[in-house]
């Protein structure tokens, strides 16, 4: 910079009135400049050795309502900033982002399960305003078959389509059921992959019956389905445990997965496993031991 640009900023610079930018342009210039160091030594010093005690007050109180101005300056800079990011941070979370919908309002049209991928595709809409703005799902931490699914709703804006269908294609679904979960922890479970395998099961369970209990009554047998996959030896299968009615009138009558039994009931202490592709591979599972048993 010239210097007698620079030497016209000196009293500024010297009275401490020049911004943070014309103060780090001044004291540069001086660090290279001797000549004007000079002066800059030599009007300093008329500065400190000649003003009155009125003028020294005048000018500190100067230098205070300077400094007190900038800092004023800055804390509004500062509150217009975190006024400007808390506005647009509420736009976000209304517009963009959404709120997490109740199970209620979302609705489940059809579900495709892919047997080579085992990921499961689902169709659906909301029942409500706003827009689908998110969808995330993750698996139950508490219920290992269990994955849960969340939707998002969000505000539409003016002159803005609302998105109110959804697909959406899960991986990793084999044997699970899927949850839609709500704000208010509410839920409804949209899919279950025993019952899209019905007829599987059913065959699975005939098969037990005939290898490991040809001699049990099945009016007082009963095969509970265990929760999920369970592999063994790198093999993927399902498992049961055994109960059975006790009583000459002792009977069940079976709803889907739910036994209404009519009598005494006795547990057997082992489990029944068995593979799900053929040939059924059957196991048996002892509760006291740890230890599987082939059954032929």
């Amino acid at each position: 910079m010239d210097c007698d640009i620079v030497r016209d900023l000196m009293p500024g610079y010297i009275d401490g009135v020049l911004s943070e930018a014309g103060s780090r342009v001044v004291r540069g210039h001086l660090e290279r400049c001797a000549e004007c160091g000079q002066v800059y030594a030599d009007m300093k010093g008329n500065v400190d050795n000649g003003s009155t005690p009125a003028e020294q007050a005048a000018l500190d109180g100067f230098r205070k309502i300077h400094r007190r101005t900038r800092r004023f300056k800055m804390a509004a800079a500062m509150g217009g900033l975190l006024a400007a990011a808390f506005m647009i941070a509420i736009f976000l979370k209304v517009f963009v982002f959404g709120n997490l919908s109740r199970a209620h309002i979302v609705w489940v049209t059809n579900s495709t399960y892919n047997e080579q991928t085992d990921s499961l595709t689902i169709n659906g809409h909301i029942d409500a305003a706003g827009h689908i703005s998110q969808i995330k799902w993750k698996e139950n931490p508490g219920i290992g078959d269990r994955v849960d699914l969340f939707v998002y709703v969000a505000e539409t804006l003016p002159f803005v389509g609302e998105e109110k269908s959804f697909s959406v294609t899960i991986p990793d679904m084999k044997g699970k059921n899927l949850y839609v979960v709500g704000s208010d922890y509410d839920h409804k479970k949209v899919y279950d992959w025993k019952d899209d395998h019905w007829e599987l099961m059913r065959d699975l369970e005939k098969e037990i019956y005939q290898r490991v209990g040809p001699d049990w009554d099945t009016q007082k047998t009963m095969l509970w389905q265990g929760s999920g996959i369970r592999t063994v030896d790198g093999v993927d299968g399902i498992w049961y445990s055994v109960s059975f009615l006790i009583g000459e009138d002792a009977y069940y009558q079976r709803i889907g997965d739910t036994y209404v039994t009519y009598g005494e009931m006795e547990t057997e202490d082992c489990e029944i496993w068995i593979s799900l592709e053929e040939p059924h591979q059957i196991r048996l599972y002892d509760n006291k031991t740890g230890k599987y048993q082939e059954v032929p």
